[in-house]
């Protein structure tokens, strides 16, 4: 019996540790088995629609709530956004505030869309940016709860980063003769591209993506500008879904 035991135990831990090595969600975490839909350019998942509109030079994502689940999220990336640039940092961006809700689960989707030396410092920058007790509301610009409310349509300092909804991220290609758009890094063997991200709560700020020599995800390469503090307010309302 004691055998039977340590087998079962020993299988299912084996089992685990494949799920991992494979990329698929850890149960332990998550209890998520809703079936992802894509209609072209609209990806729905559950009660949560993203729709992604993309040219060559800009791309703006239109959506009715965050990634809840991890699940959630590599599907919106290998489905909807993960092969776009732009799509991309919007993924990063909700990452974001997943890592605010849940900081094991905004890790795992930091990391799957950031290069890892990039997830690093992203990490440890939005550890001080967001509060561990939810019921710290801001006035301190090191303590930003509101910094992801500031990047969407229609959010302001005058109005405490509410939003308009569905919300919305803007993203436009960076026209600046300092960026060098598509040089080739040997460091991380892909090609990177600077672009501009709209930003109510001050002037709008950049970000750079490597597309990788598979092209098959494209990653962030730096977005340091993504944590800058936003306008400072007091008592922020959480409306976000």
């Amino acid at each position: 019996m004691k055998f039977r035991l340590f087998a079962a135990a020993a299988a299912a831990i084996a089992m685990l540790a494949s799920c991992d090595i494979l990329g698929l969600d850890d149960p332990i975490l998550e209890d998520d088995d809703t079936v992802p839909i894509l209609d072209g350019n609209t990806f729905t998942y559950g009660d949560h629609q993203y729709v992604f509109d993309e040219t060559a030079t800009s791309g703006t994502v239109t959506f009715t709530h965050f990634p809840a689940t991890v699940r959630e999220f590599k599907f919106l990336q290998s489905q909807l956004l993960g092969t776009s640039q732009p799509g991309t940092l919007a993924l990063n961006l909700m990452a974001f505030e997943m890592f605010r809700r849940d900081r094991v689960k905004g890790q795992k989707c930091i990391e799957l869309c950031n290069l890892s030396v990039n997830a690093k410092s992203v990490i440890s920058q939005l550890k001080e940016k967001f509060p561990e007790q939810r019921d710290a509301v801001g006035g301190d610009s090191y303590w930003q709860p509101y910094l992801v409310a500031s990047f969407l349509k229609g959010a302001t300092q005058e109005n405490k980063y509410q939003p308009e909804y569905p919300y919305k991220l803007s993203f436009t290609l960076s026209t600046s003769t300092y960026d060098k758009q598509g040089e080739y890094s040997y460091s991380f063997f892909g090609k990177v591209y600077y672009w501009m991200t709209e930003r109510a709560g001050n002037k709008d700020v950049k970000a750079s993506v490597l597309v990788p020599d598979d092209d098959e995800i494209v990653l962030v390469h730096g977005c340091s500008n993504y944590t800058m503090a936003a306008p400072t307010i007091q008592k922020w309302e959480d409306t976000l879904k």
